[in-house]
C-alpha cells in the first residue's frame, strides 16, 4: 500500500482515556493537599506479561525529537533532542516556523490537523518499570473536588499500536473523604464508581486499579474484555513516588507524545498530556455498571461490499495520483492499488489484504499487509481507519512515513461483467510471477480443488511445481501481464482467457507453457475454475 506516515500513529486505537470532554471542569486548583494526594494513590497492577512498563515522561521527552505537523505542508523537525523545559516551563520555548508559526504551549491552531508531536527512539518502549513516577494534580469544580492520577508509558501495543501512552484515572473527595473514582476506558465515555461499591477493591485508602496488558486502560476489576485483558501482576504503588504534574519541567506542553493519528470517534485520538487548564470529565455523572456496546474485531456488516475510489486518493508528502479497489468481508478484505485501472504499463501496482483489529458500528480499524508489489513502491504495513461518510467511507491509511486519505464508493460491476473477471484474472497472473501462494490458491481455489479430485495434490503443493516451470523472464512478465480483451469469452458468469490474450511485453504465452483459463462468477467474485 501506499501509505503514509506522517504518522501519526499515536493514537490508537482505543487509547483509554485519552480524549478531552467538554471544558468547564480545569485544574490543577488553589486547594490541593500533598497529603492527601498520597493518600487516596492508586493501587495499579500491572498485567501479568506486561513488556511496556512505566515511564518518566521528563526522561521519556529527553529521549524524542520533536516534531510539527501541518496539514498544509510536509511534517518538520523542531528540535532533535527535546530538552524538556522547552516544552512547557521555559524561558525559549519551541517554535514553529514553516507554514504556520506558534508555540509549543499556545492553544489555537489554524488547523485540525495541526499540532506538535513527539517523536521517541524505539528504546523508550519497555519503559523503566515500577520505579517510575506517577502524577497528580488537583480539580475543583462546583462544589466538587479531586485528585486525578496521571500514568505514563512509552508504548502502547494493543489494538492500536503507538509511542507515548498517558492514562488516569481520578479519585473524587468531599470533606476530605473519598466518594467515587473516574475511570476512562477504551472507547468509552468516563464513568464514576461510588467508593463503597463492592467491585472497587481497596488497600486502606488506596484503590486497586488493574492496567489493562498493552494498552494500559485502568479497570476497577480483572473481568476481560475482547482486546482489554488484565491481571493481578506487578504491583506498582504509585504513592512511593508521585510527583505534583504542574511542577514538572514540560507542563504546559499541548502537543501529542507520540507520531499522531486523527480519528474521528472518541476514544480513538491519540492522548495529549497534562497541561494547564486541560478541560477533563472528571465528575461524569454517568456510572460505571451501565452497558455499553464493546469495541470488537468484527466487520461490521455495514461496511462490507465492493468498494472503488471515484477521485484519485490524496496523500502526504505528495505522490502521483492513484486509485483503491477494496473488497470488504468477514472472512477476509483485499485492497488493490493502482494509478490507472486500464493502463497495461501503471506507475503503481499494488495488491494487499486488511485485517480487522477494532470496529463499532461507526468506525473500523484494519491492518494492512501488502503481498504483491509489481509496480512502484508501496509501503508494506500500514493502519487502516474506516468511517461512514454519507454514501461512501472515508479511508486513512498510515504507514511509514506516509498518510494517505481517499473516498470510497459501492462499486457497480460492468453489466457485463467482464472487466471483474479480468481483473482477478490479471490479479492471479501476478501473484504467479510473484510466486504468491496464498493469493494463488485463494483465486484458483475452486479449479485446484477439481485437479485434487481427480488424483492431483493439494494447491499448495502443485503450485509451487508450477512456479518452478516459468523461466525468471516469464515470471518477470506475469508480473505486469495485462489481457487483451478482444480474445476473451465472455458468457453468463463465466469468462474463458485463452494463453494467447495474456499480453507480457516481448514474452509470449501459449496454451503449453501458461495454458488456458476459465474464470467463474460464484458468490459474488470470480475464481479460476479450470
Amino acid at each position: 500500500m501506499r501509505v503514509w506516515v506522517v504518522l501519526f500513529a499515536l493514537v490508537a486505537g482505543l487509547l483509554a482515556g485519552c480524549e478531552d470532554e467538554p471544558e468547564g471542569q480545569k485544574g490543577p486548583n488553589t486547594k490541593p493537599e500533598p497529603a492527601l494526594a498520597a493518600r487516596f494513590a492508586p493501587l495499579v497492577f500491572l498485567a501479568n506479561g506486561e513488556s511496556h512498563l512505566p515511564m518518566d515522561a521528563t526522561e521519556y521527552a529527553r529521549q524524542s525529537s520533536l516534531w510539527f505537523a501541518d496539514a498544509r505542508c510536509d511534517d518538520v523537525e523542531v528540535a532533535g533532542r527535546v530538552e524538556p523545559q522547552k516544552l512547557g516551563k521555559g524561558p525559549d520555548l519551541y517554535r514553529s516556523s514553516r507554514c504556520t508559526s506558534v508555540a509549543v504551549n499556545d492553544t489555537d491552531f489554524p488547523a485540525e490537523d495541526t499540532g506538535f508531536f513527539l517523536r521517541p527512539p524505539e528504546s523508550t518502549r519497555t519503559g523503566q518499570g515500577v520505579g517510575a513516577p506517577a502524577y497528580w494534580e488537583y480539580h475543583e469544580h462546583e462544589g466538587k473536588a479531586a485528585y486525578l492520577y496521571w500514568f505514563f508509558y512509552g508504548y502502547n501495543k494493543s489494538v492500536n499500536v503507538h509511542e507515548g501512552d498517558w492514562e488516569r484515572i481520578a479519585v473524587q473527595v468531599q470533606g476530605g473523604k473519598p466518594t467515587a473514582v473516574t475511570f476512562y476506558g477504551h472507547g468509552r465515555t468516563p464513568c464514576a464508581l461510588p467508593w463503597e461499591s463492592q467491585q472497587l477493591a481497596k488497600i486502606d485508602d488506596h484503590p486497586q486499579i488493574y492496567s489493562a496488558k498493552g494498552s494500559h486502560a485502568s479497570y476497577p476489576d480483572t473481568a476481560n474484555l475482547s482486546y482489554d485483558r488484565r491481571s493481578a501482576g506487578t504491583q506498582w504503588n504509585t504513592w512511593e513516588r508521585l510527583l505534583p504534574v504542574e511542577q514538572e519541567p514540560w507542563f504546559g506542553y499541548r502537543g501529542w507524545w507520540g507520531p499522531q493519528s486523527w480519528i474521528p470517534f472518541n476514544g480513538f485520538n491519540g492522548p495529549m498530556g497534562p497541561y494547564p487548564q486541560r478541560g477533563l470529565n472528571v465528575f461524569p455523572e454517568k456510572q460505571c455498571d451501565e452497558k455499553e456496546p464493546e469495541i470488537t474485531a468484527q466487520l461490521p456488516q455495514a461496511f462490507e461490499g465492493e468498494w472503488e475510489t471515484r477521485d484519485p486518493a490524496t496523500q502526504k508528502p505528495e505522490s502521483k495520483p492513484y486509485h483503491m479497489r477494496v473488497s470488504l468481508a468477514k472472512d477476509k478484505s483485499t485492497v488493490r492499488y493502482r494509478t490507472t485501472w486500464t493502463d497495461s504499463n501503471p506507475k503503481l501496482a499494488c495488491d494487499g489484504t486488511w485485517a480487522a483489529t477494532a470496529a463499532t458500528d461507526k468506525f473500523v480499524q484494519m491492518h494492512e499487509q501488502i503481498v504483491t508489489t509489481s509496480a512502484g513502491d508501496c509501503v508494506p504495513e500500514g493502519t487502516v481507519n474506516l468511517t461512514p461518510d454519507g454514501d461512501a467511507l472515508k479511508v486513512v491509511v498510515r504507514g511509514g512515513r506516509i498518510t494517505m486519505t481517499a473516498k470510497l464508493y459501492k462499486r457497480t460491476e460492468p453489466a457485463n461483467e467482464q472487466a471483474g473477471a479480468l481483473e482477478r484474472f490479471e490479479e492471479y497472473l501476478h501473484a504467479v510471477g510473484n510466486e504468491n501462494l496464498d493469493v494463488v490458491c485463494e483465486i484458483a481455489g475452486p479449479g485446484a480443488k477439481k485437479a485434487e479430485q481427480k488424483g492431483f495434490g493439494p494447491c499448495r503443493t502443485t503450485m509451487p511445481i508450477m512456479f518452478k516451470m516459468f523461466s525468471p523472464q516469464q515470471k518477470a512478465a506475469l508480473r505486469t501481464a495485462t489481457v487483451d480483451k478482444s480474445q476473451v469469452i465472455e458468457k453468463p458468469g463465466v469468462v474463458e482467457v485463452p494463453a494467447t490474450a495474456v499480453r507480457a511485453g516481448s514474452v509470449k504465452f501459449t496454451s503449453s507453457n501458461l495454458g488456458d483459463y476459465t474464470m467463474t462468477l460464484m458468490n459474488g467474485k470470480w475464481f479460476v475454475t479450470d
